[in-house]
């Protein structure tokens, strides 16, 4: 669940495995969550992906899981969601990037679903919170292509972020299920219609289509 103590001016510096949790406000992707942000799990993702094993010689298999720990009554408690599947062997890296991309938001949508009914979490708004996806995928997309997108961000100072924070409420109270961004209008603007909005991808997020495919991938219990 992020707090308004989580908000930090990260303006000029990078978003890579080793930035420092907490949230940021961009003009073009609405609040960031740097630790959903962090490429190092796609990473994992990616690279059981591009260094194939296991398996056979058609299908090889892939492990991958999100999770979150808690502190509960003085117990540190974890939870998440563990998958595995077979992808088959001999696929092009664009087709292997649409089957991480699958595999990697299908786990994110199910974590996301957890937390909103997980017995430990329920006085939490952190289920589907509106920065969750859209971070998520941010971190994904620098992982699979080797690339930092940072520069890509307009991210605003703190003071924006805190009047943004001050003046729609804790962010955790406005749910997105979807991988479009919710874009909040700073209040200094005092327009007519102040109230959050939908915006778009930028291309960079927006070039890998998910492919679920059969054919392609299979998911089986563990």
């Amino acid at each position: 669940m992020t707090k308004r103590s989580d908000i930090i001016d990260n303006t000029g510096r990078y978003i890579t495995r080793d930035t420092p949790k907490g949230l940021v406000y961009t003009e073009n992707l609405g609040w960031i969550d740097l630790g959903h942000a962090n490429p190092t799990g796609a990473e994992r993702l990616w690279q059981q992906i591009m260094m194939p094993h296991g398996g056979d010689d058609t299908w090889f298999e892939v492990n991958y899981h999100q999770s979150m720990s808690i502190n509960f009554a003085g117990t540190g408690i974890t939870t998440g969601i563990y998958r595995r599947f077979l992808v088959r062997r001999g696929l092009s890296e664009h087709v292997l990037k649409g089957v991480a991309l699958a595999i990697f938001m299908g786990t994110s949508h199910q974590f996301e679903s957890v937390q909103d009914f997980w017995p430990y979490v329920v006085f939490t708004d952190s289920g589907y919170s509106a920065e969750d996806l859209v971070s998520n995928l941010f971190g994904f997309c620098q992982a699979v292509n080797y690339a930092d997108y940072t520069a890509f961000l307009h991210i605003c100072p703190k003071e924006k972020a805190y009047r943004i924070w001050d003046h729609y409420g804790p962010v955790g109270e406005y749910k997105n299920k979807s991988l479009l961004p919710l874009l909040f209008p700073d209040p200094l603007e005092k327009t007519s219609n102040l109230k959050p909005y939908q915006g778009r991808l930028p291309a960079f997020m927006s070039s890998i289509t998910p492919v679920a495919s059969p054919a392609y991938v299979r998911e089986f219990s563990l």
